[in-house]
């Protein structure tokens, strides 16, 4: 149960976020500004529930003592959000992504959103108990599955609508030049985009070795 609050706190953040997003509330918006409001409305919400015991720090830096993180192939990594609860203990830490549709960096980008996820079950035990990615876009490529296809060479790395990762799969970035080494998770996910009515999307994923 108290992962379930920590991650209700996310979900509910996310809500608020996206609703302002797509009444254009942030302008020429940035990931750091939406970890920023992210953050101010987790805080505000744990006020709201009369739970004024949560800390947070924004672009923690964490170690890995015995293994390097997926992203960064080093044994440091920095943490977009990571708040807890004190009541009782739980850390939920969270990567957060924002492709926009004008900055053309697709197949990369879903690249780097499965190195995010990697990440964050890399962080669970050591530095949290729940993990959370969060990915808001304006750009059918990474939702709408009647989009133009993806290659064959970077299929692997699919954010779409309904789309599940299964578990040890191997992800291969099978291009002349990889952008990077292969990928693989230690859970089950499925992607389930929210807000579909509006110009932007969110997808969000909780991360987490307890169902």
């Amino acid at each position: 149960m108290p992962i379930a609050q920590s991650y209700d706190f996310v979900t509910r953040g996310v809500e608020k976020l996206i609703t302002k997003i797509n009444n254009d509330a942030y302008g020429a918006m940035n990931e750091a500004t939406l970890q920023h409001h992210l953050a101010m409305n987790i805080h505000l919400d744990s006020l709201q529930q009369h739970r004024c015991n949560l800390s947070m720090i924004l672009e923690k830096k964490v170690l890995r003592e015995n293994d390097v993180y997926p992203k960064t192939r080093k044994n440091s990594a920095n943490v977009d959000v990571l708040f807890t609860d004190r009541d009782n203990g739980v850390r939920c830490a969270i990567e957060l992504k924002c492709f926009h549709r004008v900055n053309h960096r697709e197949p990369n980008n879903r690249y780097d959103a499965y190195a995010d996820i990697a990440n964050l079950e890399a962080y669970l035990g050591d530095h949290a108990d729940v993990g959370v990615f969060v990915l808001f876009t304006d750009h059918p490529h990474y939702f709408d599955n009647n989009f133009r296809a993806h290659s064959h060479k970077t299929n692997d790395f699919c954010l779409r609508q309904n789309h599940q990762y299964k578990a040890g799969r191997i992800l291969s970035y099978q291009t002349e030049t990889p952008y990077g080494p292969d990928i693989v998770l230690r859970l089950n996910y499925k992607f389930s985009w929210q807000n579909l009515e509006g110009r932007w999307k969110v997808l969000v994923l909780k991360v987490s070795e307890e169902e």
